[in-house]
């Protein structure tokens, strides 16, 4: 409660930091996942006056951010590459994640300033920055917000940064649902069989997002998985298992991943599910082999191959795999 009774928030500043937190869900469910971040920013102007950002998540690696997405506001494409070469200079990443939840406000052009941050401040047309992180206990990478004025511009008073760590929580809670909405959309999106599970990923491999069901059919093809990093199987274009089948839709600098259970029939070669099709529909092995110019022997070999792969016993068990609906 101290921090409530030593920085006076304006009856004006609640009503704003009120209507944010609403329009959030509203942005969170209405915005593609691509555009989100852009509305949210644009509307978090309104209570922090800034004039770029770069909203972005990070894993520490020997003490230096590694970054996993990144989402620039009035900044160019070129930004991260630029900061990425003083990234070693930047006392932001130090600070922040020394103490997650507390923002910090620096000025790039003090004279206690390293010379990469007064470069980079001069180079993309800002002075001061108010920048803080959250971490996210599910993909274990640091959610970070940076806020940039201008030279010239008032500098960031203790109530913004107040603010600012109020709405940092309820900003991150926003861009989960977003992208949970973006999965159920994508579900209805897909053609061929329903997915049975979907997760958000990002070129790293690593999962920002998943629904309970994804990571039971990870369980299923690799047991011993923990998470979450996906497998080193696993490729950009999907995969295919002997119990998983994963496909993967990129949307910005993340990717929609759908899972589902290899189909049964899948698991067979292209021999076996050929007699798979005739014994299941009645045929002997006599008839199977005259049919396919074989002896009865290789026929029953196939026949214990396909019990064995299928996980039944009987000509009944694989009659029901035949015409089960795939999912």
């Amino acid at each position: 409660m101290s921090a409530l009774t030593d920085i006076q928030i304006t009856p004006r500043q609640i009503g704003a930091y009120n209507a944010l937190l609403l329009d959030l869900t509203r942005l969170a469910q209405e915005r593609a996942m691509q555009h989100f971040h852009a509305g949210v920013l644009s509307r978090l102007r309104q209570l922090i006056d800034f004039d770029k950002a770069w909203w972005g998540r990070a894993a520490l690696i020997d003490g230096l951010p590694c970054e996993h997405s990144t989402q620039l506001y009035n900044l160019p494409s070129h930004y991260l590459a630029d900061w990425q070469t003083i990234r070693d200079q930047d006392p932001t990443v130090q600070r922040t994640h020394a103490d997650p939840g507390h923002s910090v406000i620096i000025d790039t052009q003090s004279d206690a300033s390293s010379p990469g941050l007064r470069w980079l401040g001069q180079r993309h047309g800002f002075r001061e920055l108010l920048c803080g992180v959250h971490m996210d206990p599910q993909s274990r990478l640091s959610v970070h917000l940076a806020l940039y004025r201008r030279e010239g511009a008032a500098p960031f008073n203790a109530q913004e940064r107040f603010l600012f760590d109020l709405c940092m929580p309820h900003l991150v809670a926003a861009e989960g649902l977003n992208q949970l909405r973006s999965l159920v959309t994508h579900r209805e999106s897909l053609e061929g069989p329903t997915a049975t599970a979907l997760a958000v990923g990002d070129r790293h491999g690593l999962l920002h997002y998943a629904e309970p069901g994804f990571v039971d059919l990870l369980l299923g093809e690799w047991p011993q998985w923990n998470g979450p990093q996906l497998p080193d199987e696993v490729r950009p274009e999907g995969f295919s298992g002997r119990n998983l089948c994963l496909q993967s839709k990129q949307v910005g600098d993340l990717f929609l991943l759908s899972a589902r259970r290899t189909p049964a029939m899948a698991r067979l070669s292209a021999r076996e599910a050929e007699i798979a099709q005739r014994f299941g529909s009645g045929r002997t092995y006599k008839e199977i082999a005259r049919e396919l110019g074989v002896a009865p022997n290789t026929v029953r070999h196939h026949i214990r191959s396909i019990y064995d792969k299928l996980g039944v016993n009987g000509k009944a068990g694989i009659s029901q795999l035949l015409h089960r609906a795939p999912g």
